[in-house]
């Protein structure tokens, strides 16, 4: 069955953070501009069954938000629990702005690492430095294209089974 348009178009642009512990393992997926347009968050138009069915064993963010719109800082904020002016992603990571959060900030990623989880993230990351959002296993625009690993469905796919294969 081919996946519907929406399904596939919310991949590409998926951040995909995946840890395991023990028997605990979360998938936290992270969208450009993703909003409320999946049946999980009770949209009728959108068919999204694949992100539906793993929803129903999932914990929903329904009152998550981040203090910015703009990419780099909304995302060190969620990945951070700060908003950008405590975390000091001001602006954009990459070209010519070159924001970085505070060396002394703690993100998701290095707090589950220091608890021996394995982390991975496969898409986009438009956040730094490295030490601060540090994970096990990147596969991001800073080693590829972004048109090779953040749009580009087949290598998203095999770069998660890699991730996969390579934590057991």
């Amino acid at each position: 069955m081919a996946l519907p348009w929406p399904f596939r178009v919310f991949i590409w642009f998926c951040t995909v953070v995946s840890v395991s512990l023990a028997h605990k393992n979360v998938l936290f997926l992270l969208a450009d501009d993703g909003g409320f347009e999946m049946g999980a968050y009770r949209n009728r138009i959108v068919q999204t069954p694949y992100l539906d069915a793993l929803a129903k064993q999932s914990l929903i963010f329904n009152n998550a938000y981040a203090s910015v719109s703009s990419c780099s800082p909304s995302r060190a904020s969620i990945l951070t629990g700060m908003p950008e002016h405590q975390n000091g992603m001001y602006g954009l990571h990459n070209g010519v702005h070159n924001f970085d959060a505070l060396g002394r900030v703690r993100s998701i990623s290095t707090i589950l690492g220091e608890a021996g989880v394995r982390t991975g993230l496969i898409g986009k990351k438009h956040v730094g430095p490295g030490e601060v959002f540090k994970f096990d296993y990147e596969r991001t625009e800073e080693q590829f294209s972004v048109n090779q690993v953040g749009r580009n469905i087949t290598n998203i796919k095999l770069f998660v089974r890699e991730f996969l294969r390579d934590a057991k």
